[in-house]
């Protein structure tokens, strides 16, 4: 009996730990069933200021199409609005769905390459600054837009941006116009036409430039319509932070340079910082005067230097009253440090205290090429 035990326990360790087969890969596919009937028309579409649900109509210049202000806030967003005015000849309750996809300005990249790369002035067409991210990718998912209660479409369409603002909707063909949809028989108020929107955000690091926004229908038996292209620009802002409001260099000797080193660290004003909160990479400038140090035979008594970020090679060096532009780039959402020196050759007075004025500024730098080195 305890023999008979022994080899039913084997056996079925045996079973248990018996090879498993290997996985097999299976392939699967179909075709679209394209179904039947007349497609979907986009009649035409538009961007403007978000929630939707407010009904704006607005964007944020006058030219033709919709232009759109960054927040210049820290991880802030801009919200915006797709909206389209669409048909189907077999009838609106045939629409299945109304779907837009938006995509980044095709030129520019998003942040710094891997390795990190810190090219001169930008780069170069011989040496080229290159980054990663945006460049024409799509942003995020498909959008699904909602459709509009049927006055709600009306009014947005055929007074808010009609009578005020009708130069931001683009036609898929000449043959429609605002008469045609917003007439007191036409397609909107007999209801054979309705808007459609939805809401999407772009963050304050966000390239600025022209965005790609593509609008299509599917009906309910499978049959897409026409693809409707237009595009927004997300207007450019050059703008920055800074956590300090003054540079103390504390006990200063003769002829002996004094560093105020910064941190990487937003919100300690003893550690001079500054962080990018445009849409657009940035020089940062600077300009002192002399704090009351005076000149000899023409000459400042004092001296200045500065740098952004921490290379060895970014120091520049500056004289009172004159402007300089510091050599490394801030990118996009980008925190650096800012380091501050002082060379005093002569105190011209007895006098132990002496204060003056910076005055900070920011210049847009060239964006980062899209590519790889």
């Amino acid at each position: 009996m305890q023999t008979f035990s022994k080899f039913l326990l084997v056996s079925m360790l045996l079973f248990v730990l018996a090879p498993v087969a290997a996985l097999a890969q299976v392939t699967t596919g179909l075709t679209r069933d394209s179904g039947g009937g007349a497609a979907p028309i986009i009649k035409t579409k538009w961007e403007m200021n978000g929630p939707w649900t407010a009904l704006k109509g607005t964007d944020d210049a006058i030219t033709a199409g919709a232009q759109f202000k960054a927040p210049g806030v820290w991880d802030a967003t801009m919200q915006y609005s797709v909206c389209a005015v669409v048909t189907d000849p077999d009838g609106v309750a045939d629409i299945n769905a109304v779907y837009a996809d938006i995509y980044y300005p095709t030129a520019m990249a998003l942040h710094e390459s891997v390795p990190t790369t810190d090219v001169i002035n930008g780069g170069t067409t011989a040496n080229p600054d290159y980054g990663q991210g945006a460049c024409g990718n799509q942003i995020g998912d498909e959008a699904k837009l909602t459709k509009l209660p049927k006055m709600d479409g009306y009014n947005l369409f055929c007074d808010t941006i009609k009578n005020h603002n009708n130069n931001l909707p683009t036609f898929s063909a000449t043959v429609y116009t605002y008469n045609e949809i917003c007439a007191a028989d036409g397609e909107l108020m007999k209801e054979t036409a309705s808007v459609y929107c939805a809401d999407r955000t772009l963050r304050w690091e966000d390239p600025a430039g022209t965005y790609k926004i593509t609008v299509f229908s599917l009906d309910k038996a499978g049959v897409f319509s026409n693809l409707l292209e237009n595009n927004f620009t997300y207007l450019p802002l050059t703008a920055y932070a800074v956590d300090f409001t003054n540079v103390n260099y504390g006990l200063v000797k003769l002829n002996t340079h004094k560093l105020i080193s910064g941190d990487l660290t937003f919100g300690t004003a003893a550690q001079p910082t500054v962080r990018n909160i445009g849409n657009t990479r940035l020089y940062m400038g600077v300009k002192q005067n002399d704090m009351g140090l005076g000149t000899t035979d023409g000459v400042y008594n004092v001296k200045y230097d500065g740098r952004v970020g921490n290379a060895e090679a970014d120091w520049k060096n500056y004289w009172p009253e004159s402007h300089v532009w510091f050599e490394d780039i801030l990118d996009l959402s980008e925190t650096e440090e800012m380091d501050f020196s002082i060379l005093i050759t002569k105190f011209p007075a007895p006098s132990t205290t002496y204060t003056g004025t910076m005055i900070l500024d920011a210049k847009m730098a060239n964006f980062r090429m899209c590519g790889t080195r």
